[in-house]
């Protein structure tokens, strides 16, 4: 009887103890695979981070030869999106590779009078930095705005056509008589031509392939590479 009571303590303590020994188990797993996943968030945000930290880093490299006030503020934002950081920091490569290649000559204009020159096909001239105004603004539309920026360059009439955005941009400093975002998301000036930014004296009419003339108000592309500013 007593050999009984002894077997049958002993199955229950080797119970007992197998129980314990298996919650202990499980626990243990819980707490590893729950660190884990909690290194692995903070490794996350750590590359994140760093990643926001060598664009904003280079970014400011470039804004020491490529001033630039508002793209200054907008790596400065708390919120600022990595995706943000790099279209600055490729647009900023882009205007400073268009600096490096200016050449004296980028602000001469001819005024020689021994050319004959059609004056109903050629665009107005001005020399100087207050916009000319005609009064025809329009041309014909051969890409929307949502084409345009699909494919992000327009090559076409011997000059390539890209995009910079207010949205990121605002471009405050820009002085752009009766401004407005015109029907198909255009910024432009009160008689109507879209906003463009080259290498040109101000106030030059250029032709476009997205509806409407183009006038030179802002800086930051050369020859024959023309910015447009839309909404």
């Amino acid at each position: 009887m007593i050999k009984k009571i002894l077997t049958v303590t002993t199955i229950g303590l080797l119970g007992v103890t197998t129980t314990l020994s298996t919650v202990k188990a499980q626990n243990s797993f819980l707490i590893q695979n729950t660190t884990n996943i909690h290194n692995a968030e903070i490794k996350s945000d750590s590359w994140l981070s760093k990643e926001k930290q060598n664009h904003i880093k280079k970014i400011k490299e470039l804004l020491k030869n490529v001033k630039n006030d508002d793209y200054k503020k907008e790596i400065e934002k708390e919120g600022v999106t990595l995706k943000t950081l790099k279209k600055i920091e490729n647009d900023l490569i882009e205007k400073e590779k268009a600096k490096k290649n200016k050449t004296s000559n980028d602000k001469q204009v001819s005024t020689s009078n021994s050319t004959s020159v059609n004056t109903s096909q050629q665009a107005p001239v001005n020399t100087g930095e207050e916009p000319v105004s005609t009064t025809n603004s329009s041309t014909t539309k051969q890409y929307s705005l949502s084409q345009f920026m699909f494919s992000g360059v327009i090559n076409w009439g011997g000059y390539k056509f890209t995009y910079y955005s207010q949205s990121v941009l605002p471009g405050g400093g820009l002085v752009i008589p009766g401004r407005h975002v015109n029907a198909d998301g255009y910024v432009s000036d009160g008689d109507g031509y879209i906003v463009l930014a080259g290498s040109a004296p101000k106030g030059t009419v250029y032709d476009t392939p997205f509806g409407y003339k183009g006038k030179i108000y802002d800086r930051g592309t050369f020859g024959n590479h023309l910015d447009v500013y839309i909404r």
